[in-house]
C-alpha cells in the first residue's frame, strides 16, 4: 500500500510536468508583416538582426537609407500544434517587405508632382529649368531662375525606384502635355510610361533674368550751314558724321525663352559721335529748261521697256549695233546736274534739274558732269552701261525717267511723281 502511493503520485507528478512542457513548447513568437501573419520562430532577436541587416543591405545597394514601410511585429503567443522555422519566415519577409526611403514630393501650386529625393533636388529642378531656356550666348549671364507657379514640396515614403531624378522632372515640365515621351528613371531598369498622373502636369512658367553686355552706336547728327556758293537745289558735306558707340547692361527678364521686358542698368559711352556738317546752298537754281526734250541717246537707240507708273517709272532704251560699248548720253534739256553717283541697283546715275521737271539717267558706264554743273540741251553727260541691277552684255542699256519739280531741291523718289518720257516725245 505505501508503494503505491508513491507510484501514483509520481506518475501524477510526470503527467503534470509533461503537459506544462508541452504548453510552453507550444509558445512561439509570431511575426506580423503588418497586418499578416507569415510565421513561427523561437528567437525573436534573430528575425530582428535579419530585418535591420536587409535593410541595411538594401541601402548599401540604392546608395539611401532605406527601411520596411510596414510594420514588423514579433508577439509571444500560444499556437498549439505549430512549429518553428526561422528559415521560412526569412523568405516570407524577403516576399512581403517593401523598402521604401524617405523622401519628398514636388508640388506645383499645391498639386503632388513626382517625387524626388529631397528638397535639395527641387533646387535644382529650378536651377536646370533656368539652364533649359537659357541660350548661352558671348557677354550674356544668367542671374536668377524662378517659377511663376508656387513651387514646394511635402514629405512621402516610397520605393527608391519611383524617384525622379531631377533631369527627369525637367523632362516632365518643359514639354506639352500632348507630347510627353517616356521618361527613363535614374534608378531601376524599366521605363516610366507617361501614365494617367503624368499627363496632369502643368507646364510650369519659367523666369528667367539675364545680364546682356551689348556694344551700340550712338547715331551721328546733321547740322546745316546755309551758303549761297551752293544752288538751292544743291548741299555739299563738309565734315562727314560718324556713329559713336556706346556699352549698354541690359537685364532681360524672360518666360519660358520668350522675352518679357528688357531694362537698361548702366550705359558707358566709349565714343563720341561726331556730328555732320552739311553745307545747304540758297542761290536760286537758274531754270534753264525749255520744256521741250530730245531723245537721250545718241544715235537713236532702242525702246526695250515702256512707262508703266511706279513699277517701271521710265522706259529702257538700249544702243544700236556695235555702238554697243560707246554709246554717248545727252542731256534731255537745259539745267543743273544736282545729284551724280554710284549706288545699287542704279548704279552710276546722274539727277538733272530743268524748272519744272527732273530728269534721271541710270546704269551708266561712265559719268562725264559733277554734281552742280550746269549742262545745255545735248550735252554729253555719260556713256552707256550696265553698272547696278542688270544683267551682262544684253543688260547694256539706260533706263531714263522724268519726274515732276516740287521746288529745286531735289528729295526722296517718292517725292517726285514719275511722267510718262513718250508723252514729251516720240521714240527714235
Amino acid at each position: 500500500m505505501h508503494w503505491s502511493l508513491y507510484l501514483a503520485a509520481a506518475s501524477l507528478v510526470l503527467a503534470s510536468v509533461l503537459g506544462l512542457h508541452s504548453y510552453l513548447e507550444s509558445f512561439f513568437y509570431v511575426v506580423y508583416v503588418g497586418n499578416r501573419e507569415v510565421g513561427y520562430v523561437r528567437d525573436a532577436a534573430e528575425i530582428e538582426l535579419f530585418v535591420d541587416s536587409l535593410a541595411e543591405k538594401c541601402s548599401h545597394n540604392y546608395g539611401m537609407p532605406v527601411a520596411p514601410r510596414e510594420r514588423i511585429a514579433l508577439n509571444w503567443e500560444y499556437r498549439p500544434g505549430k512549429e518553428a522555422d526561422a528559415s521560412a519566415v526569412k523568405d516570407a519577409l524577403r516576399q512581403n517587405m517593401t523598402m521604401v526611403t524617405n523622401a519628398v514630393v514636388l508640388t506645383v501650386d499645391q498639386k503632388p508632382i513626382v517625387p524626388v529625393a529631397s528638397a535639395e533636388v527641387v533646387d535644382t529642378v529650378v536651377e536646370l529649368l533656368g539652364d533649359f531656356y537659357f541660350e548661352e550666348a558671348e557677354n550674356v549671364r544668367l542671374l536668377e531662375t524662378s517659377l511663376a507657379e508656387e513651387v514646394g514640396v511635402a514629405p512621402c515614403s516610397v520605393r527608391p525606384e519611383e524617384l525622379y531624378a531631377a533631369e527627369d522632372v525637367v523632362a516632365l515640365l518643359t514639354v506639352c502635355e500632348s507630347d510627353r515621351e517616356p521618361v527613363a528613371l535614374s534608378r531601376g531598369s524599366s521605363t516610366r510610361e507617361a501614365d494617367a498622373d503624368d499627363a496632369s502636369i502643368p507646364l510650369v512658367h519659367v523666369i528667367t533674368v539675364e545680364e546682356q553686355t551689348v556694344t551700340e552706336p550712338i547715331p551721328y547728327t546733321t547740322r546745316y550751314v546755309e551758303t549761297d556758293s551752293l544752288w538751292s537745289c544743291q548741299s555739299r558735306i563738309v565734315t562727314p558724321g560718324r556713329n559713336g558707340s556706346k556699352e549698354v547692361i541690359y537685364h532681360v527678364t524672360r518666360e519660358n525663352g520668350e522675352e518679357l521686358s528688357r531694362t537698361i542698368v548702366a550705359e558707358t559711352v566709349l565714343e563720341e559721335p561726331v556730328t555732320q556738317v552739311v553745307e545747304r546752298g540758297t542761290a536760286t537754281a537758274p531754270a534753264m529748261g525749255t520744256g521741250q526734250f530730245i531723245w537721250p541717246v545718241e544715235g537713236g537707240g532702242r525702246l526695250t521697256q515702256g512707262y508703266s507708273g511706279w513699277a517701271h517709272p521710265g522706259i529702257d532704251i538700249c544702243p544700236n549695233g556695235t555702238a554697243r560699248y560707246s554709246t554717248r548720253i545727252l542731256a534731255a534739256d537745259s539745267g543743273v546736274a544736282v545729284e551724280t553717283g554710284s549706288e545699287f541697283p542704279m548704279g552710276n546715275y546722274i539727277i538733272i534739274y530743268h524748272g519744272d521737271y527732273y530728269t534721271l539717267y541710270l546704269h551708266n558706264k561712265s559719268i562725264s558732269v559733277s554734281q552742280g554743273q550746269t549742262v545745255s540741251r545735248g550735252d554729253v553727260i555719260a556713256i552707256m552701261g550696265n553698272t547696278g541691277r542688270t544683267y551682262g552684255r544684253t543688260g547694256i542699256h539706260l533706263h531714263f525717267e522724268i519726274r515732276a519739280a516740287k521746288g529745286p531741291e531735289w528729295g526722296h523718289y517718292r517725292k517726285h511723281p514719275p511722267q510718262n518720257p513718250l508723252n514729251f516725245f516720240s521714240p527714235k
